[in-house]
């Protein structure tokens, strides 16, 4: 069960095991809805430290539920519309995309590594999600309708936005600085 407090000592074990340099040219994963093979590469800054915990940032608040009840609404109407499925939003990866989101809008930019070199790896597994896979995306496109017309503009973007393999996902965004920093969590559940 998901719990918002992540000092559990097995996950710090767990975590102490896990490396970046885990991905290496041989782990590579056919797409579920494509033949074309998928490079598994660590993108985390490689000039921060390892992470020494999956822990997450500070969680700062969403403006407003409406705006990400928006973007999800937009996600699914561009999914349902090239034949996928819909995915489900989960309370525990929105916690991960939230506290990313904070994150970046607090170091002032944008990167799908966090501030103490966390990937969105670690933080799927620091809210307990047992992902096959998981994706990120992050934006500071607009509103809801504008980001995810930008991701969908952006062959890289809509590949995952639109990725069958995806079941579930978690949507978070901070208002700093009169700009919208989005994070989309995109995960397929092992269980």
């Amino acid at each position: 069960m998901f719990r918002p407090a992540f000092a559990a000592s097995s996950l710090a074990a767990a975590a102490a095991a896990l490396t970046l340099g885990a991905c290496s040219p041989e782990n590579l994963a056919s797409a579920g809805d494509s033949s074309q093979a998928v490079g598994i590469v660590a993108m985390a800054n490689q000039s921060l430290p390892a992470p020494s915990e999956e822990a997450l940032a500070p969680i700062c608040a969403a403006p407003d539920n409406a705006l990400i009840e928006q973007l999800q609404q937009q996600m699914n109407a561009q999914r349902e519309s090239l034949g996928k499925k819909p995915v489900r939003f989960k309370k525990n990866l929105a916690f991960a995309a939230q506290a990313h989101a904070c994150d970046m809008a607090t170091m002032g930019r944008m990167s799908v590594a966090g501030s103490n070199g966390s990937s969105v790896v670690h933080r799927v597994r620091a809210v307990e999600y047992g992902a096959c896979s998981s994706a990120q995306l992050i934006g500071r496109a607009g509103d809801g309708a504008a980001q995810v017309a930008a991701w969908m503009a952006h062959d890289p973007d809509e590949e995952i936005l639109v990725h069958n393999k995806f079941d579930d996902a978690g949507v978070g965004v901070v208002q700093m600085g009169g700009t919208y920093w989005w994070s989309v969590v995109m995960a397929d559940s092992c269980g």
